[in-house]
């Protein structure tokens, strides 16, 4: 089992390079929380991953929010546990957080590894020029399958140190959850299409439509940014990002 997270499409992208090579099938958190689903059984001698994108040094607060409430069955021996970060600029102390937050419901990674692809947080990035990001995809490839030699090794204690002080990277949580509020979403209601596609693809069902238009409806969301940048009319905008561009990894097809 692999369970993963993916807004733009990269940490999908991981997700089923890994699965093609070790056969384990893929599960999206997205679905899980959508459908209050809690309790997850690894089969004896199946692999345990987790794919996830770097927020703010961290992880996801969709992935912090369900291990509060969830239960992982490894049944049985002969398990290999791993934890694979998907980042653009840095990852932070992801993995160490990883380690830490997996450990309260009874799972240690044998090894933690790091993909460098696109950063697709748009309000600091340029994400126009296609060249660059081309790049950075081949990188993050190239990278993926190093980790997946890794992988089917089963390599053991292999992880990347933490690359910030705790303190700074407790401050980056700190912001990050400050700044996950919706209203900093702006809609362009003339641009809107009303495609409906944002609403769909929410994983925290954060935004409804309302009269063809969408309206969010929750005061936090994860601030995964996928409203914003597969939105086709481009009407959804956070922080200015639009001016920056946006980002789909272009491997895979995301779900709505």
């Amino acid at each position: 089992m692999i369970l993963y997270f993916s807004a733009t499409g990269t940490s999908k992208y991981v997700a089923e390079q890994i699965a093609k090579a070790t056969g384990e099938k893929i599960v999206p958190l997205k679905e899980l929380v959508r459908q209050g689903k809690y309790s997850l059984t690894v089969p004896e001698g199946e692999n345990f991953g987790v794919v996830m994108p770097t927020y703010w040094e961290g992880l996801p607060a969709i992935l912090l929010d369900y291990l509060q409430k969830v239960e992982i069955n490894l049944e049985g021996s002969n398990h290999y546990c791993f934890f694979v970060a998907t980042y653009g600029c840095d990852y932070g102390n992801i993995l160490s957080t990883a380690q830490k937050e997996f450990g309260k419901v009874g799972i240690f990674f044998d090894s933690l590894y790091a993909a460098r692809f696109v950063d697709n947080w748009s309000p600091m990035f340029y994400l126009k020029d296609a060249q660059r990001n081309r790049l950075a995809e081949e990188n993050g490839e190239a990278e993926t399958r190093a980790i997946i030699e890794q992988i089917m090794r089963r390599e053991k204690g292999h992880s990347l140190p933490d690359q910030m002080p705790g303190i700074m990277a407790a401050a980056a949580k700190a912001n990050y959850n400050r700044i996950r509020k919706t209203k900093n979403f702006r809609l362009d209601r003339e641009k809107c299409i009303g495609c409906g596609l944002c609403a769909r693809q929410c994983p925290l069902d954060a935004i409804v439509m309302q009269e063809g238009k969408p309206k969010w409806v929750k005061g936090k969301c994860t601030l995964c940014l996928g409203c914003f940048h597969r939105c086709p009319a481009a009407a959804i905008d956070y922080d200015g990002g639009l001016r920056n561009g946006q980002y789909v990894n272009r491997h895979v097809m995301l779900d709505d």
